[in-house]
């Protein structure tokens, strides 16, 4: 004898009826039914207040992002953010989340994108002190401030590694750099950079600018402009959205001058945008590396803390030696003679060592 599918599974369901004093009720068994849909809700929620130069800079604030967007994917966490365009701004915004007006209830940890935060940062989390909350390159005295995490990078070594190539590259023994701001934390990639320069290349010539805004991508441009004209043919930009300005420059230039003209990225892995069209990028490339500065990782890493509930606040530190700073090597767009890779990797290695030390502020006058 046989039976059809639907006939084996007619026969196996099992149907019961009770009767009582309420009344009746049917209860069905199917096995092959899948299993129920077990719903989870994450109660896990981060709230993120971007530098001034906002999104799409391709560096410093999109490579926070990026570490937001990878604890979305391991740890299934939902972030929230905004987009300040004046430091006025910053207090309101980490106040507004802290009392989290608008949300229905307190987030989980906020993130403050950037030194100029520090003092709103230091008034929220005073007046919240159960408010977990985490900065990007500024040192916040866990002593007074037991609820902040202070996330720190060595950038100075990760400029010395760049500006090695940079000193090796060299066709007019001429470099350049372009910063957001005359700060000690813009001056530690201006010092790093002229140091390595100098220890691949003794005497080399130098320029140093300052954009005095993150968000202005001409004015890096027309800075990076002047340079090329006056010989330099690598210039290092540290300038958040500005310094995408250094690398135009560097692509409209490279075909007017007998040299190359030459940018180095910045925080984030820019190679790409050296390229003719960086949506789809084919060699060669103009960026010939980026200081790598893992603030991606920072910002995954002190999520990832809550997430694990062992965050403690103080201090979070990155550096060559544990793989917070590095430099870019994209050889499917550039390839950079084994020679000057092996030099510039022995001088990483002995900063990590300790047998070169990387001055961290301009030491020259």
């Amino acid at each position: 004898m046989s039976f059809s599918n639907k006939g084996m599974i007619a026969a196996i369901v099992i149907v019961i009826i009770a009767v009582g004093a309420v009344g009746a009720y049917i209860v069905i068994y199917n096995p092959f039914a899948p299993p129920p849909v077990e719903f989870v809700e994450n109660p896990y929620d981060v709230a993120i207040v971007f530098a001034t130069g906002g999104l799409g800079d391709k560096s410093f604030n999109d490579g926070c992002k990026q570490g937001a967007d990878d604890a979305v994917a391991d740890f299934g966490i939902n972030y929230t953010y905004v987009e300040p365009t004046a430091i006025a701004e910053y207090e309101g915004y980490l106040r507004t989340y802290a009392e989290y007006t608008d949300y229905d209830e307190p987030y989980d940890l906020i993130i403050s994108i950037g030194f100029d935060q520090a003092e709103a940062v230091m008034e929220v989390a005073e007046d919240y002190p159960n408010q977990y909350m985490a900065i990007v390159d500024m040192f916040i005295d866990p002593g007074t401030y037991p609820n902040v995490t202070s996330l720190l990078f060595n950038e100075h070594e990760g400029s010395a590694l760049v500006g090695a190539m940079a000193g090796l590259m060299t066709e007019t023994g001429k470099i350049g750099f372009v910063g957001g701001m005359d700060i000690p934390l813009i001056n530690k990639f201006a010092a790093g950079y002229v140091f390595g320069a100098n220890y691949t290349n003794e005497g080399i010539n130098y320029t140093i600018a300052y954009t005095n805004d993150w968000a202005n991508p001409g004015l890096g441009q027309t800075l990076a402009n002047g340079m090329y004209a006056a010989g330099t043919d690598v210039i290092f930009g540290a300038a958040g959205r500005s310094g995408l300005g250094v690398i135009a420059s560097a692509k409209a230039n490279n075909l007017s001058h007998p040299y190359h003209t030459w940018a180095i990225g910045v925080d984030s892995p820019q190679m790409y945008l050296g390229c003719v069209d960086p949506e789809y990028p084919v060699p060669p490339t103009l960026v010939m590396t980026s200081m790598l500065k893992r603030v991606d990782v920072a910002v995954y890493n002190v999520i990832e803390q809550v997430v694990d509930d062992t965050y403690t606040g103080g201090l979070m530190f990155f550096s060559l030696s544990n793989g917070g700073i590095d430099y870019e090597i994209n050889e499917d767009l550039l390839v950079i003679a084994p020679a000057i890779i092996t030099e510039v990797n022995n001088l990483k290695a002995a900063i990590i060592a300790g047998t070169v030390v990387v001055p961290d502020d301009i030491y020259w006058t």
